[in-house]
């Protein structure tokens, strides 16, 4: 742990997260909005305040302390993770201990709504180790908040990493029903249940 002196902590602060928010509105919002530099967007909602080098284009959650399956063909498992940038991705990564050249699974992000906003479509998994796959339809951006991560299959075959020691808002391995090995449009809303189990994946461009 590195401890900055109070002064220097609030003037890096400053420097790095500092909004002057100009004469409010009645409705909470802002006649105009100036930044130091670090942020782009003027705060309206056609241009949304962006912290500078944003969209990222590389973000990975979990680490692998073991493999499991879901619970049962055709089911839908999920875990809840937290973006904390926004990011644009085209490719998903899925650590896989057990190939499966047979059957098809398909992984994504949902909302908490339950919304599918992103996925690499059924398909097989015919090799092992950590494999990249292309999100169907092209690249999607998120911006920060709360999303869980998805996957399902229509066999058990095929093994993907897990942590047993990540922190995440939910961990359920049958909380909806799939067909075909493809992830359902919408698997409604989500309620967040904290847990120390989550998947391992990744997004990058």
């Amino acid at each position: 742990m590195i401890l900055l002196p109070r002064r220097k902590l609030w003037r890096d602060l400053d420097r790095y997260c500092a909004i002057d928010v100009r004469n409010p509105g009645s409705g909470g919002g802002s006649s105009s909005v100036v930044t130091d530099g670090s942020l782009t967007g003027d705060g309206s909602a056609g241009s949304p305040l962006s912290v500078a080098g944003t969209p990222v284009s590389f973000f990975t959650w979990g680490s692998q302390d073991s493999y499991n399956a879901r619970n049962g063909a055709n089911q839908v498992s999920v875990s809840g993770f937290l973006l904390p940038v926004r990011i644009t991705f085209g490719h998903l990564i899925l650590d896989i201990f057990t190939d499966d050249a047979t059957n098809n699974y398909d992984a994504g992000i949902y909302s908490v709504a339950g919304s599918l906003l992103a996925h690499i479509g059924a398909q097989t998994l015919p090799n092992s180790g950590q494999q990249s796959f292309a999100i169907s339809g092209g690249a999607v951006t998120l911006n920060p908040g709360l999303y869980y991560f998805g996957w399902t299959g229509n066999d058990t075959t095929a093994l993907i990493a897990y942590s047993s020691r990540i922190m995440s808002t939910l961990f359920n391995q049958n909380i909806a029903s799939s067909s075909g090995g493809a992830l359902p449009a919408s698997i409604g809303a989500i309620t967040p249940a904290f847990t120390t189990n989550s998947w391992k994946f990744g997004l990058y461009t």
